[in-house]
C-alpha cells in the first residue's frame, strides 16, 4: 500500500479522536448555590463590646451561633435567629482589656471571625 495512503488513513482515524465528545459544545454556566454572606463589625463599649452583623444572603433561615473567647477560653455564647437578610446585633461582656475573639458559626460552619484587643505573641526569635 502506498506511504501516502496509509498516512492519510491514519490521520483520518485519529481526527475524530481531538474533537469534543458532548452535545451541546458550550454546556452553558452553572447555577452557584445558595450561601450565607455575613459581615459584621465589632465595637468596644464601656464594659463590653457590641457586635453588628450584617446578613446579606441566606439559604434558608438558620441560627447564628455567636461564640465568645476570651484568648482561646470560651467565654460566652448567643444564638441569633435569622429568617431574612438584615442587621443583628449582639451584647458580651469583657472582663479586661484583653485579647477577644467573637466565631460566627452556621450549623456548625464557621463564617466569620472578629476580633477585640491585641494577641499575645511570642517574642520573635533572637537573630
Amino acid at each position: 500500500m502506498n506511504p501516502w495512503r496509509l498516512l492519510l488513513l491514519g490521520w483520518l482515524l485519529l481526527l475524530p479522536a481531538c474533537r469534543y465528545t458532548f452535545v451541546p459544545l458550550d454546556p452553558g454556566r452553572a447555577a452557584l448555590p445558595n450561601r450565607f454572606s455575613v459581615s459584621g463589625t465589632l465595637e468596644a463599649t464601656e464594659r463590653g463590646a457590641l457586635a453588628r452583623l450584617t446578613v446579606r444572603r441566606l439559604a434558608e433561615p438558620a441560627y447564628l451561633e455567636l461564640r465568645w473567647y476570651k484568648g482561646d477560653q470560651l467565654f460566652q455564647e448567643r444564638s441569633i435567629w435569622v429568617e431574612k437578610p438584615g442587621t443583628y446585633q449582639a451584647r458580651f461582656e469583657r472582663l479586661d482589656d484583653g485579647y477577644y475573639r467573637l466565631v460566627v458559626l452556621v450549623q456548625n460552619s464557621p463564617l466569620l471571625q472578629l476580633e477585640l484587643g491585641s494577641p499575645l505573641l511570642p517574642p520573635p526569635p533572637a537573630p
